[in-house]
């Protein structure tokens, strides 16, 4: 899965993601380090990734988005959190328009 992480999303969830084969780009390695929540999603629609954030409360508002997986800031280890995001890529085929938390996927 591609995925497009969010500014404050932990670099051990990173590691272990990347570690799981998925395709991680940082924000902060291909944006301003102003980038609108806008700005991320535009971007995360021309890569065809999914955003991978900490922050449910301004991602969840956007339409049309290529997907949105809410990762938590604490109380999930990075192999959890691999688990979960492998496990939504094999079990839901598109994730257009939908926001998953990967705590309920653990």
């Amino acid at each position: 899965m591609r995925l497009l992480a969010d500014v404050h999303v932990k670099s051990a969830y990173l590691s272990a993601l990347r570690a799981d084969g998925h395709k991680m780009t940082r924000v902060v390695d291909t944006l301003e380090p102003t980038a609108s929540d806008s700005d991320i999603v535009d971007h995360a629609r021309e890569l065809d990734a999914i955003v991978l954030t900490n922050d449910a409360k301004d991602f969840t508002r956007f339409e049309g988005h290529p997907g949105i997986v809410i990762v938590p800031q604490t109380g999930t280890s990075a192999g959890e959190v691999a688990a979960a995001v492998s496990r939504i890529e094999r079990l839901v085929p598109d994730l257009t328009g939908q926001v998953l938390y990967a705590t309920d996927w653990v």
